[in-house]
């Protein structure tokens, strides 16, 4: 008997990766796009920022490591309107341009380890790194549903993040 396909309820769910490791990309993307959701990949913070600038990009949910690489990593360049972020910056720049936003943070490092650090994320907001395809889809489900974070409820942008004309 043939296999039937069960209807793709995320076939209108776009997700975006950002991550520099590209397997943990591949993973994501992969992962994703087998259950069905449309997904996008960037590398890092100024090309997620590329890609929130255009008003034709529609994102559900902005998946991203929360320790990207650092600005004295990226070479200069007059193409690059947007200086590289961690993660934690990156949605606040996101939030300054758009009114809402779904996010799901993902990092090696865990919540308590962190939280030693002075870096609190809400458990429902976070993926520890290793994961399997099982926890990473649970937690884009769980962000997917959940609450939004909003422009009002976020601090401004730190001030020492310069964008580039």
């Amino acid at each position: 008997m043939a296999a039937t396909s069960l209807p793709n309820f995320h076939s209108g769910q776009r997700i975006l990766i950002v991550d520099d490791d590209p397997s943990i990309r591949l993973i994501c993307t992969t992962s994703l796009k087998n259950a069905g959701y449309q997904v996008l990949e960037a590398e890092g913070s100024s090309e997620t920022m590329a890609l929130y600038a255009k008003p034709t990009t529609a994102i559900d949910l902005l998946v991203t490591d929360l320790f990207l690489p650092p600005p004295d990593f990226q070479l200069s360049s007059s193409q690059n309107q947007y200086p590289r972020v961690n993660g934690h910056e990156l949605v606040q720049q996101i939030l300054s341009l758009k009114k809402e936003l779904r996010v799901l943070f993902m990092s090696s490092h865990t919540l308590s380890s962190l939280a030693a650090q002075g870096i609190t994320i809400k458990p429902d907001r976070f993926l520890c790194k290793p994961f399997s395809v099982e926890q990473l889809l649970t937690h884009v489900t769980a962000a997917l549903t959940g609450p939004a974070l909003y422009s009002e409820h976020c601090a401004a942008p730190p001030k020492d993040v310069q964008w580039f004309d």
